[in-house]
């Protein structure tokens, strides 16, 4: 058997089985989630995240690992004696790891692409717009965590945004502040400051980048993603509210935003009309009737997230790598039968 066997077909059968299996058992239970009437839209939002991006992430991580573990200890049990008589001699594993990852990689480079920079302006019109940001933010306790992370910009189109991964910062672009009054934009940022705090520049991103990589289980899961991020900047309006945003004035900056042309990922406006619909009538009632925080979201998305993936990347080492042999095996014999 050629070298190239194992990493070809079995990273072929993970894009193509492994990983749309995953995304179908992630899918019935976001499914389950969605349809709990009691907890409402919002109920839930860190665990569907977490089945949204674990159905690509955990799995990858298991066999990337599992790929790396073969290789250095020169062990794949039957896998390697069944072609080689010898596990020294086996070097599929390792290049399997290889493949899977080049295949990963691949896949992130558009959706890369697509975060581009917003050119930070140093007009007369930013720098007014700087100074009137900092007055609104230093009269608002709440908005004390903004001071120094808010953006001015001239793009065209450009409305209100939070970009950055680690370290996110709020663009505001001066065409669109120029429509606001201080009670509107102060309403806007306060929505900004909640995806400043839960860094969500990078949850979007990581949820993008699980999807890109599952070409075929994406199908299954882009209606939940969406649902999810339309829930997640709802939830944003909710917690503006609960801190003491104006839910009139932020619903009137939301439909400013959502004008045609705004282009925005991470944004304040949304321009699905029903998704629009959704949020400016839970604004409206909460209007008449302050908002709690009444939708358990479970524990914080990131932590659970990063503890899965540890163990993930730690069980090959820890429980041996069965499966992958599996995998292997079957790789090896599916091109047997075919050659014959």
């Amino acid at each position: 058997m050629i070298e190239a066997t194992f990493p070809l077909l079995g990273t072929a059968f993970v894009v193509l089985i492994v990983l749309p299996t995953f995304a179908l058992l992630a899918k019935a239970g976001l499914v389950m989630l969605e349809r709990d009437e009691v907890g409402g839209p919002l109920h839930g939002l860190n665990l569907r995240y977490v089945l949204l991006t674990g159905s690509s992430v955990l799995p990858i991580a298991w066999l990337l690992s599992a790929g790396l573990h073969q290789a250095e200890t020169a062990k794949s049990a039957l896998a390697c004696l069944f072609d080689h008589d010898t596990a020294e001699l086996c070097f599929e594993p390792g290049f399997f790891a290889l493949m899977l990852a080049v295949v990963v990689v691949a896949s992130s480079i558009g959706v890369l692409r697509k975060h581009r920079g917003v050119r930070v302006s140093s007009t007369d019109a930013a720098r007014t717009l700087l100074r009137r940001v900092a007055r609104i933010t230093s009269s608002d306790p709440v908005l004390a965590s903004l001071r120094g992370r808010v953006v001015v910009t001239d793009d065209d189109g450009f409305a209100l945004g939070t970009h950055g991964l680690l370290k996110p910062r709020v663009f505001v672009g001066t065409a669109f502040a120029a429509r606001l009054s201080d009670e509107m934009l102060a309403s806007a940022l306060g929505h900004e400051a909640e995806h400043v705090r839960a860094l969500d520049p990078l949850r979007y991103l990581i949820l993008q980048l699980a999807l890109a990589v599952n070409p075929f289980g994406r199908f299954l899961l882009e209606p939940h993603a969406v649902r999810w991020q339309a829930a997640r900047e709802a939830h944003c309006d909710r917690e503006a509210v609960i801190l003491g945003a104006a839910p009139l004035p932020l619903a009137d900056a939301i439909v400013r935003a959502a004008r045609p042309g705004a282009r925005e990922v991470v944004a304040l406006g949304a321009r699905d009309t029903a998704v629009l619909k959704f949020r400016i009538g839970m604004l409206l009632a909460f209007s008449e009737r302050a908002p709690a925080r009444c939708c358990h979201q479970g524990p914080s998305a990131f932590p659970v997230a990063f503890v899965l993936l540890l163990i993930a990347l730690l069980l090959p080492h820890q429980t041996g790598t069965a499966a992958l042999d599996a995998l292997h095996t079957g790789a090896e014999h599916a091109l047997t039968y075919f050659w014959r």
